[in-house]
């Protein structure tokens, strides 16, 4: 919880059926809070954490780029026994609507992110958190890395590459939005960027029209 003061609220109406509600925070109201924030977080029944448990966060976006580092991370990467943290920021404008239609957003999400858990691996036993933080996106990033101190972080990337993906001061791809493009430079842990399968398969395509490429490959 990043927010001094926090509200603490019952998250049962976002257990899926094999998660168990832990004990979840809202700083909207709070105006003294040092950010505003809402957080999820549910656990597998039987989990257990362990020295060998790994945490993961992930910048969901709700676009498609956000959406499938989202999907890739839940079916790839997080294994038995991890703790998944997932970020989506949003506009300090959306707290001047109805903050409840910002909540039921994030519970909307919770339950997607747990029926997805058990479509890919239904015997898995994971931790999730979810943390919609409203500001800046990047520095927000910089403050959840310092907190949950993550093995790796996940983000979406957008447009093609046309470039070269590094870490620290590497030269990137002019299609990376600019949340990937700080997080590659700035992160002090490992920064896993996704591309969208849409992307990938308009790259694919393009190739394979291109009279140019190479063909040692092909069988």
């Amino acid at each position: 919880m990043l927010s001094p003061n926090p509200q603490y609220i019952a998250s049962a109406p976002v257990v899926s059926q094999g998660y168990t509600p832990k004990v979840s925070f809202d700083t909207f109201e709070n105006s003294a809070a040092s950010m505003f924030s809402f957080t999820l977080h549910v656990q597998s029944e039987g989990y257990i954490q362990s020295r060998s448990t790994r945490v993961f966060l992930c910048a969901s976006s709700p676009d498609e780029s956000g959406r499938e580092a989202l999907e890739w991370a839940l079916e790839c990467l997080v294994q038995d026994g991890d703790e998944l943290i997932v970020f989506r920021g949003i506009d300090q404008e959306e707290l001047d609507k109805d903050h409840e239609l910002v909540r039921e957003e994030a519970r909307d999400l919770m339950r997607y992110i747990q029926e997805k858990c058990v479509e890919y691996d239904p015997d898995r036993k994971i931790s999730i958190i979810l943390e919609f933080i409203a500001g800046r996106v990047t520095t927000t990033l910089d403050r959840l890395i310092a907190l949950y101190r993550p093995d790796s972080v996940v983000v979406g990337m957008r447009g093609q590459r046309r470039g070269v993906l590094g870490f620290g001061g590497g030269r990137f791809s002019a299609g990376v939005g600019s949340v990937s493009k700080y997080a590659l430079s700035h992160s002090p842990v490992p920064i896993v960027v996704v591309r969208p399968e849409s992307k990938v398969r308009k790259v694919r395509e393009k190739r394979l029209k291109d009279p140019k490429r190479g063909t040692h490959f092909e069988e």
